[in-house]
């Protein structure tokens, strides 16, 4: 048991647990128990905010919620602002809205049509380098005897070795 005390970050990350989580420990998420529970049994300070969130948790567990109060619904929905017709028609989803739900369509149709634009220009006018390239000796003799019947008539009958 030391008595030094906690580091600033120990000190944030276990304010943050127990303000989120209580003290109840089984409230805590597995993977900070650990660490959380071993800070308290190290540091008194750690148990001094422990023993704080505890008695917090106690009073919550002991006090009743308040009933629902129509007068308090019907008070808060006569306060909020109410939407017209005009922001009505606005909300209203589109078709564009409904083929893309994404924030902005502007982006990827800028992309497509980009690539759209280089594709057709590489197309018409390529270099001649593309189509006049020199054919090597054996995709010559693989168009030679694909196309023709030369194959057959090549080698005849018993002469394959």
């Amino acid at each position: 048991m030391s008595h030094s005390n906690l580091s600033g970050e120990d000190r944030d990350k276990l304010t943050f647990l127990l303000d989120c989580y209580g003290a109840y420990t089984h409230h805590w998420p597995e993977e900070k128990r650990s660490w959380a529970l071993n800070l308290i049994e190290q540091y008194q300070e750690a148990r001094i905010m422990r023993d704080q969130a505890l008695e917090l948790d106690q009073l919550l567990d002991c006090s009743s919620a308040e009933p629902n109060s129509s007068h308090l619904i019907s008070s808060i929905l006569v306060q909020a602002p109410q939407k017209t017709q005009e922001i009505r028609k606005q909300d209203a989803p589109n078709l564009l809205s409904q083929l893309w739900p994404y924030e902005s369509i502007w982006r990827p149709l800028s992309a497509l049509t980009t690539a759209g634009v280089f594709g057709i220009i590489l197309g018409t006018s390529s270099p001649d380098f593309l189509y006049q390239q020199e054919i090597t000796e054996i995709e010559s003799a693989y168009l030679e005897f694909s196309l023709g019947d030369n194959f057959s008539n090549n080698f005849p009958e018993g002469e394959i070795d």
